[in-house]
């Protein structure tokens, strides 16, 4: 026999059914809710985890919204540029992450036991403009290996993702064990008609922001030639991509990846508009986990080739 603190006696057989009672209401909770919830929480964009898990925006935000019901917490703080974890999210997080990396392990060794798993973690942006469109032709080179490919804004958003390859964009000195891709300066870009209005310098030229990178933006916007110009926020966005996509459209100017705006620039989507380089230290940068593993040898040397 126990005691509940509050002077109420309870037996082991009733303490047992209780436990059991609540496990039986965790499972109750749909697995698709769990995989959802972690999917937002670690990419923290509900947009990326649902174009992940392969529902819409909306059912994302409905699976959410069940599961914050179901266990009476809030999981999310909604934000203009995504979501964050909240205290009880975070918790949450750290406790089922694991658990459901666990099963999906067990679940592919059984579903592919004979193919050789590489795990790739990229800049969004690059893995959108530039990595899928390659990833093809390694794999016909490479049949026996699976690539399994996750993408993260910036380096600390892995969030335990544990990756055999991860290529990411790096400012200033180069990253602890890191080897170098490619150099990739910003350039202030624009679609033609935009690029025309500031060559004439016109007035309220619309201005196209990338959270995080307000130094890049300040640094360009106080050069001497640029003051000469009235520049108006129309928009930001969490990605190179994200500007890009909205400056081709016509949107506006944006400061974005040299490498990420070449295929545009040459198709003549968008055009330069000054010779200066801004942030002229920023580059990708590739780094492996294991320097043994014979799969992740060969797609660095397969990237780093096809670069040269």
């Amino acid at each position: 026999m126990s005691w509940d603190g509050n002077g109420c006696i309870f037996t082991h057989h009733q303490i047992k059914k209780t436990r059991i009672n609540k496990i039986i209401y965790a499972m109750k909770t749909p697995m698709n809710w769990l995989h959802s919830f972690e999917a937002a929480a670690r990419l923290g964009n509900m947009t990326l985890a649902a174009s992940e898990v392969g529902l819409t925006q909306a059912a994302m935000s409905q699976q959410i919204k069940a599961l914050e019901i179901r266990l009476g917490r809030q999981l999310f703080v909604r934000e203009p540029r995504g979501v964050s974890l909240t205290a009880a999210g975070t918790r949450l997080y750290a406790e089922i992450a694991p658990s459901l990396d666990q099963i999906g392990n067990a679940l592919k060794r059984y579903a592919t036991p004979r193919r050789n798993r590489l795990r790739l973690l990229c800049n969004t942006s690059l893995a959108t403009r530039w990595l899928n469109d390659l990833l093809p032709k390694f794999q016909r080179m490479h049949p026996d290996i699976l690539l399994e490919l996750r993408t993260a804004l910036w380096p600390p958003d892995r969030l335990g993702y544990d990756a055999d390859v991860e290529i990411f964009l790096g400012f200033g000195v180069r990253p602890p064990r890191a080897e170098f891709l490619v150099q990739s300066p910003f350039v202030a870009v624009a679609a033609p008609e935009i690029a025309a209005r500031v060559v004439s310098q016109d007035q309220g030229i619309p201005l196209i922001r990338i959270s995080g990178l307000s130094h890049v933006f300040d640094t360009w916007l106080s050069r001497k030639e640029n003051k000469k110009i009235k520049f108006v926020d129309v928009a930001e966005t969490d990605s190179n991509h994200g500007a890009l996509t909205m400056a081709e459209a016509g949107l506006g100017l944006t400061l974005c990846s040299s490498f990420l705006a070449k295929q545009s620039i040459h198709e003549g989507r968008l055009q330069v508009l000054t010779d200066a380089k801004v942030a002229p230290d920023v580059a990708y940068w590739l780094q492996l986990k294991d320097v043994t593993k014979p799969a992740a040898i060969l797609f660095r040397d397969w990237i780093m080739a096809t670069l040269s």
